[in-house]
């Protein structure tokens, strides 16, 4: 709720509504996760409350969306994250922007699959990213593993590398991903053509210079200090955070992640494990 109208590292309000992608072990086809997803904003939702009360998941992907001043911004449901097609295994939320996107979609197309391209539903930059990724993968309704994950991240970037200089696109875009299965986790911090803005310079793009990700590691979240957040040794953590800034006041137990970077979570048994690599676009 607080990343909705109090964010701290980006000067944006998220009131383009919200959604989230639940895993829950105990539940009716647990590989499958519950998917919320409303326009509204989550401070004045009676549903988020009954379900956050109700739901005990073990993995987590949530977004707040926001989008320019605009009246030809398009809040709809259709472009709310996560983006989950049916019967795939990955879900994807972004945090950022792909400057001149209308100009790339159709030069996109030529990447992406026709079957998956027939599932695109809304209009945002974030869900074609998500179909191209998907794309790059053998089969996405399969369980994957990093190695096949990884290697299709990668793939999906260069892609769109390709696609901006063939179209002489040269402003700064920021192509932060959470990508889940409900076992294994990874994020990117990655920003096309960073420093280089339009010839209008205008306070979002400001807001947008530093678009960070951080995580922590522990064992216990909760109620600490009057305020909520994960303690714990990161050596035996069983819970990991990954989020676009730190969510306490408290950030001792946060750690940036470097910029041009991929961030994978590991399990081995009940504990995590945070692994960190450079991203070769």
């Amino acid at each position: 709720m607080k990343q909705t109208y109090a964010p701290q590292m980006l000067k944006l309000l998220n009131l383009a509504g919200f959604g989230m992608a639940a895993w829950e072990p105990t539940s009716h086809n647990p590989e499958v996760p519950f998917i919320y997803k409303t326009v509204s904003v989550p401070f004045f939702d009676r549903n988020l409350k009954v379900l956050a009360q109700k739901l005990r998941p073990t993995c987590l992907v949530a977004h707040v969306r926001g989008v320019i001043s605009d009246p030809s911004a398009k809040v709809n449901i259709q472009n709310v994250h996560p983006f989950q097609y049916k019967g795939f295994k990955l879900a994807m939320a972004h945090n950022g922007d792909l400057a001149d996107m209308d100009k790339m979609k159709f030069h996109l197309l030529e990447y992406i699959k026709p079957e998956i391209a027939q599932k695109i539903e809304g209009t945002t930059d974030s869900e074609w990213i998500y179909a191209l990724l998907m794309s790059q993968m053998e089969d996405p309704t399969k369980d994957l593993e990093l190695d096949e994950i990884l290697p299709a991240l990668e793939s999906t970037l260069k892609i769109i590398k390709q696609v901006r200089k063939k179209l002489g696109i040269a402003v700064a875009s920021w192509v932060n991903l959470f990508i889940c299965d409900g076992n294994d986790l990874v994020a990117t911090r990655f920003t096309f053509d960073f420093g280089c803005y339009a010839d209008k310079i205008d306070e979002l793009e400001l807001g947008l210079k530093d678009m960070s990700l951080w995580y922590t590691l522990g064992q216990d979240y909760g109620w600490h200090e009057n305020e909520w957040k994960l303690v714990g040794s990161a050596k035996n953590a069983n819970s990991v955070i990954v989020a676009s800034e730190p969510l306490s006041k408290d950030i001792t137990n946060w750690t940036e992640v470097p910029e041009y970077s991929v961030l994978y979570v590991t399990s081995e048994g009940d504990y995590r494990q945070v692994k960190i690599a450079e991203l070769d676009i």
